[in-house]
């Protein structure tokens, strides 16, 4: 039986998917109540696309204005490679958002150019590159010779007993110190988190468990691939991007893609369509409690009202969401993973990015010494020719727009700790005497626009055993005194990515709406 009351807690895309598809289906009763709470004004959660309006002189002294948009966020949707990746491209046809897509294809310069900077070697950044006549970054080198005889190496897995590992740990047991380095820039770039703490069995799924059974990552991947159960996951996969038609089969040409005025046009779009189809919209509210009741509700107190609910989606973060559930009906496991923080500042110059960067998506940077590394970098985006078109026409070609990631494991696990900005200037100040250092054109060039923007806690650091976990919360939400009537989606649980944030919503809210006890944690249940 469908609930007859369901409120969200977070509006953040997750929040934001979650309450469109429940207000959207024919399948749930027009009586039912749905509220989406948030303790921000801001609805969007870390989505946050702002605009601004610039001029300046071009190099033939004309003037030249318009709007660019600048992401404090995520910035680009994958076509494939998740299970929510069909959800995506659908809510955003279903939406009516698909004339804002920009699609990258594969043969564009940002989907074929990705860089490495590593200090300790080389001052610029380095294209990865497979050819062996191709220059490559020196941790790639190093990594390469384990990389070819990994599926000769004897088999090392631990004990049965030991069901989950580091990356680090894993990549270097399977094959050497350098591959988990080079790594390491990859998990700054998605996670902004060491893989010295990174689960090995959540963040590399099928490749851990590959080498599990087989005793080598590269044999298990293959064997893996050819298995009845791969073969019907790709004809499932297949079949969900047939129902989407002439879109789904655009996208095979797809690298990335993004949305024309950020991915923000998308959380408006989505707020405005749950406020025109009534959703009750509690911005500004923080929750100070949510409390089962022995019958068939769940009582929410905010800082300006008690109410009751037949059902709650919380879609925030575990550790927020421990210190809301009272003693006799707390949740196991909700505050072991810890969350990492993070700066993003955006630096835009009235340069075009031809004199300024290689062409490409950007690079990051592999795990460096603060010796190397003193303002904690992680990563830089070359947003102007990452994602174009994006920004008002007559910018095209005209503006360099770089976005910077600095902290994570940095402030936190690294030793020693680099020093954490004390304010916004200050994270400015640092984010651009890296980009100076590294782009020398840019020494003495004030920029045109610069904003930065502090993430506290924002991206969760799954680790080891976190699979486990995920099961014990399972049981407990479905046989404890929750009866069913919680469930959880989010990045903090299967995937930080947007499209795993769509595939957790609608998850759920697919489960209510055909009247199951569902925890959002289904998928852990058997494994």
């Amino acid at each position: 039986m469908a609930p007859s009351h369901v409120t969200i807690l977070g509006a953040g895309l997750t929040g934001l998917t979650a309450a469109y598809r429940l207000i959207s289906s024919p399948l749930l009763p027009s009586s039912t109540r749905i509220t989406l709470v948030d303790s921000s004004r801001h609805i969007g959660g870390w989505v946050d696309s702002t605009r601004h309006a610039v001029g300046f002189k071009g190099q033939d002294g004309e003037m030249i204005e318009g709007e660019l948009v600048l992401e404090g966020g995520p910035r680009s949707i994958r076509p494939r490679g998740s299970r929510g990746a069909p959800n995506m491209l659908r809510l955003i046809r279903d939406v009516g958002l698909e004339e804002a897509i920009l699609p990258i294809p594969l043969s564009h310069p940002a989907a074929k150019n990705r860089y490495i900077l590593d200090p300790l070697s080389s001052p610029s950044p380095i294209a990865i590159r497979l050819s062996p006549f191709a220059k490559k970054p020196a941790v790639l080198n190093q990594a390469l010779p384990s990389i070819l005889t990994e599926p000769f190496r004897r088999r090392n897995s631990p004990p049965e007993t030991e069901k989950d590992e580091s990356i680090h740990d894993f990549l270097t047991r399977r094959f050497n110190p350098a591959t988990a380095r080079l790594a390491s820039a990859m998990m700054h770039g998605i996670y902004a988190a060491s893989t010295t703490e990174l689960s090995a069995q959540s963040v590399l799924r099928g490749v851990y468990d590959g080498e599990r059974e087989y005793g080598s990552v590269i044999v298990g991947a293959f064997r893996k691939s050819r298995t009845t159960k791969a073969r019907k996951a790709k004809e499932d996969d297949m079949k969900e991007w047939n129902e989407l038609g002439l879109l789904g089969k655009m996208r095979e040409s797809w690298s990335m893609y993004g949305l024309r005025g950020g991915m923000g046009t998308l959380t408006n779009k989505l707020e405005n369509e749950i406020r025109r189809r009534g959703v009750e919209i509690r911005s500004g509210e923080a929750v100070s409690s949510i409390k089962p009741n022995p019958g068939n509700d769940v009582e929410i107190k905010t800082t300006s009202d008690t109410f009751k609910t037949s059902h709650v989606i919380s879609t925030l973060p575990p550790l927020t969401l421990s210190h809301l559930l009272p003693a006799s009906s707390t949740l196991p496991h909700l505050d072991v993973n810890p969350h990492t923080s993070l700066y993003v500042v955006s630096l835009v110059y009235a340069i075009p990015p031809t004199r300024i960067h290689p062409d490409g998506f950007g690079y990051l940077l592999p795990r460096t010494p603060a010796s190397h590394n003193p303002y904690g970098i992680l990563g830089c985006v070359f947003d102007s020719t990452a994602l174009p078109s994006v920004d008002d026409q007559a910018l095209e070609g005209k503006i360099t727009k770089l976005t910077i990631m600095m902290g994570g494991p940095y402030w936190s696990v690294y030793e020693p700790n680099v020093h954490r900005p004390v304010d916004d200037d200050e994270a400015i100040e640092m984010a651009t005497s890296h980009i100076q250092g590294v782009f020398p054109a840019l020494k003495n060039i004030q920029s045109l626009l610069a904003i930065s923007r502090s993430h506290q806690n924002a991206i969760p650091t799954y680790l080891p055993g976190h699979q486990q976990r995920l099961r014990g919360i399972h049981r407990a939400i479905k046989h404890g005194p929750w009866n069913g009537k919680l469930s959880l989606a989010g990045n903090g649980y299967g995937g930080v990515g947007v499209n795993d944030c769509v595939f957790s919503a609608e998850e759920a809210v697919k489960g209510i709406i055909d009247g199951n006890q569902v925890t959002g944690l289904e998928r852990w249940a058997d494994q």
